[in-house]
């Protein structure tokens, strides 16, 4: 136990010295350099002002332990526990009474309903209180010249991070975000605030770390701009009978989709009658450590999603969303 754990502190010391951002060293790199050529050819950025902007980040082994372990590998009752809980939906109830203007706004815009909304917010940054303190530039350079398998990600939106700083006027050094790189209230990656920040008012600053109105009128552009329909199920729990469900064939392809009335043959019961059958669900199975919950998961489930692609993280928002709006109509009586 004591050789592995000296093994493992010596490769972590290791790692941290050849990937430690000492100035001119990192600067110096392969990927870096290649990466530096690109932002120059493809963005037209000059060479010394980056190479001298590079050098000052610093490498964070958190960064990268974090990545590998995700919070949403937990069993789905302890990540529920975090997420879908009486603080969360008293300060959810108290977020949309203070903001109620403004999500009424983005419901009548973009269709998508303020519950989701302040649900999202409440998910991401217990609504904008905790938006992280890691220098993003730390973060993605540290997860983008790594050998995390997801490194030319973190390069990509590394590139987006320093478009976005440039065209708002930002210091890269001082924007602070997640240990993932995403900034503001609803956690955007930079690549996401670039392109799908949204303001009530117009204005081309879209502040998402400060300014509330921005964060909501963002998220409910996200959902809209990925396909959110509005007035339509998002999920409904089920029974399974497990014999029949094995049973379902396998799609040869990995993008076909599954009706509800397909599931409903092969086992799948939903708790209460959908009168369309023929509309695409899918089968959503959240596993804790001794005992399976079911639910079908329609084309909402996926929209929440695309936000981030794990189906523990989508139920959580979906169950947030629907605790708050209870609490919000039982206050408002």
């Amino acid at each position: 136990m004591l050789r592995r754990l000296l093994v493992a502190t010596l490769s972590l010391v290791i790692a941290t010295t050849h990937l430690a951002h000492a100035g001119a060293d990192f600067t110096k790199r392969k990927d870096v350099q290649s990466f530096i050529s690109q932002m120059v050819k493809k963005n037209h950025f000059n060479r010394a002002s980056l190479t001298k902007l590079l050098s000052k980040a610093e490498y964070r082994a958190t960064v990268v332990q974090s990545v590998k372990k995700p919070l949403e590998a937990s069993p789905w009752r302890r990540y529920q526990r975090l997420f879908v809980n009486d603080t969360l939906i008293g300060d959810g109830v108290k977020f949309w009474k203070k903001h109620a203007t403004a999500l009424k706004k983005a419901e009548k815009i973009y269709g998508v309903p303020a519950s989701i909304i302040v649900a999202t917010l409440g998910v991401e940054t217990k609504y904008g209180t905790h938006t992280g303190s890691y220098r993003v530039i730390d973060s993605l350079t540290s997860l983008g010249f790594s050998d995390s398998p997801r490194a030319p990600f973190f390069r990509r939106e590394l590139e987006q991070f320093l478009l976005f700083t440039r065209e708002q006027h930002l210091n890269p050094l001082k924007v602070t975000g997640s240990y993932a790189g995403a900034i503001g209230m609803p956690q955007f990656m930079p690549s996401s605030y670039r392109y799908y920040a949204a303001s009530f008012t117009k204005k081309t600053a879209i502040d998402l770390m400060n300014d509330p109105n921005d964060a909501i009128a963002s998220i409910a552009n996200y959902y809209k701009e990925h396909g959110w329909t509005k007035n339509a199920l998002v999920a409904v729990p089920a029974t399974v009978n497990e014999k029949k469900y094995k049973k379902l064939p396998t799609p040869a392809n990995s993008k076909a989709k599954t009706t509800l009335k397909t599931l409903e043959k092969y086992g799948v019961k939903p708790a209460y009658r959908i009168k369309d059958v023929k509309v695409n669900a899918k089968l959503i199975t959240l596993t804790s450590e001794k005992s399976k919950e079911y639910w079908v998961g329609f084309h909402n489930f996926e929209v929440i999603r695309r936000y981030n692609p794990n189906d523990l993280y989508a139920m959580a928002v979906y169950q947030l969303s629907h605790y708050t709006q209870k609490a919000k109509d039982k206050k408002a009586k």
